[in-house]
């Protein structure tokens, strides 16, 4: 478990990532799935001089929680996130599966890779965030390489950069955490607005 100081960390960043969820039941269940989730980033990389981390039974994603169990309400979650109609939420992504997929047309996005990256970043992680799923910098790369906007040297450059956005874990290591700060979450919101204008 982590110590006070820490925890009061984790805590705080756990807030950060769901502040914007204005229904309490659904920021609650968020705030508990990815508090969870540092907690047991904190537990592992405490252990790691003590002993080696097992290896992972499985790479499966946890069940959807009943919350969020059925699309309606994942698109009625993310329309409250992103401050959007929840009929303009198919405009952005597909939420019909457990993890929402950007849809947008890739001439949505700016040309040049490191702005383009840098709003795939804000909409991703704000629609994971909306449905309490992690977000990794593997989530992301997938992504950006999708819309052919996957710049490899300048990839996590452009994500460290990114003050909407808190990178966990190890510098160097090609697959961290990311976190949703306040700010990001607004930003992400103006976003999604700007996109269904269009």
């Amino acid at each position: 478990m982590a110590a006070g100081a820490d925890l009061q960390e984790l805590l705080k960043s756990a807030e950060e990532a769901v502040e914007v969820i204005k229904d309490e039941e659904r920021k609650r269940i968020a705030f508990e799935r990815v508090l969870d989730h540092l907690l047991k980033k904190a537990d592992n990389s405490q252990a790691v001089g003590a002993r080696p981390p097992a290896p992972p039974v499985n790479d499966t994603p946890p069940p959807v929680d009943s919350a969020f169990a059925s699309e309606q309400q994942r698109i009625d979650t993310v329309a409250e996130y992103f401050g959007i109609d929840p009929e303009q939420v198919t405009d952005i992504f597909d939420v019909s599966g457990e993890d929402p997929v950007l849809t947008i047309h890739s001439s949505k996005l700016p040309e040049a890779q490191a702005p383009a990256t840098r709003h795939i970043a804000l909409l991703i992680t704000g629609a994971r965030t909306a449905l309490g799923r992690d977000t990794d910098t593997g989530h992301l790369r997938q992504v950006a390489d999708a819309y052919s906007r996957l710049s490899s040297s300048n990839f996590m450059t452009t994500l460290t950069k990114m003050s909407e956005l808190s990178l966990l874990g190890r510098r160097g290591s090609s697959k961290r955490l990311v976190r949703m700060k306040v700010r990001g979450a607004e930003e992400a919101g103006e976003l999604a607005k700007q996109l269904v204008g269009e």
